[in-house]
């Protein structure tokens, strides 16, 4: 099971081990270079529709209160935006590559409101020239998988609705709306509502650690290893409860960008789904329900 989100914890050091430590021990105030790869989300595509021409080679700003330097590059001589240059003061590159993120993502966020179009961050570099060190997260293509026919191929037609709710959690790419989604088919499960039954939400389903490594939440959600799905429902409903106050305008739409926890437990929750959607499609097999 490949879960496609959560760029901040997939840092890849590309430096050897004591280089990388020299750089996290040292203190002193340095350039920091972030580099963050740009993709239109709808388009899947590397770059973003803002016009290379129109965009300034070399911007001075300020990031995390401290000077900066943003620079806007393309891809093999394209016309479009594909890559956005951080250069800023540090003394810890992580800290610097958290600032360049979240002043990115609030640029994006003008950006789309003023084109119309969609924008995202779909990977990053992280350099310390000072110390020769360098990180990683690049754009993961996972590797194809032989498609068999199983039960799945098989389910009885009154699973068709949400299995298609699923499908629309795996595709969002948003963690706002995957929680929302992958939530929904936990609900009907909970409730023993078709196509599930009372059968189904008696099982006992727990939390393994393969899921919380899988979704990233190991740091942010390790007390639920080994509990059981209704302890992660009753986690989930408090995010849902805020995903959905924003919304509504209940709350303040910053409240999704300051959670850190949003995607690994939107993660976690799609884990969590597709393990009884297939126990459950496990059942009706043992049942004789297949054609």
């Amino acid at each position: 099971m490949w879960i496609p989100y959560g760029l901040s914890e997939a840092a890849k050091p590309e430096s050897e081990p004591a280089v990388v430590q020299a750089s996290r021990d040292d203190r002193t105030m340095r350039d920091i270079l972030v580099g963050f790869t740009v993709r239109n989300p709808v388009t899947q595509a590397y770059e973003i529709d803002v016009a290379l021409a129109t965009a300034s080679p070399v911007t001075s700003d300020s990031v995390g209160g401290l000077p900066a330097e943003i620079s806007f590059h393309g891809v093999d001589g394209g016309a479009k935006v594909s890559e956005i240059v951080y250069r800023a003061k540090g003394v810890d590159p992580f800290a610097v590559l958290h600032d360049c993120r979240k002043d990115l993502e609030d640029r994006l966020g003008r950006w789309s409101v003023q084109l119309g179009r969609g924008m995202a961050v779909a990977g990053w570099r992280l350099a310390d020239p000072k110390n020769r060190a360098r990180w990683r997260c690049t754009p993961f293509r996972p590797s194809a998988l032989a498609l068999e026919m199983t039960r799945a191929d098989q389910a009885p037609a009154a699973f068709a609705g949400v299995l298609d709710l699923y499908r629309r959690a795996r595709n969002a790419t948003d963690p706002a709306w995957r929680l929302l989604l992958a939530t929904a088919v936990l609900d009907l499960w909970r409730a023993g509502r078709q196509p599930f039954a009372p059968a189904d939400r008696d099982a006992e389903h727990k939390v393994t650690f393969d899921m919380l490594i899988y979704s990233n939440a190991l740091s942010t959600a390790a007390d639920l290893q080994d509990q059981p799905f209704a302890a992660l429902l009753a986690r989930l409903d408090g995010r849902r409860a805020t995903v959905l106050s924003v919304l509504d305008g209940g709350a303040d739409p910053a409240a999704l960008a300051a959670d850190d926890g949003l995607s690994p437990m939107a993660d976690l929750a799609d884990l969590a789904a597709r393990h009884v959607l297939l126990a459950a499609l496990a059942a009706r097999a043992h049942e004789g329900e297949f054609a």
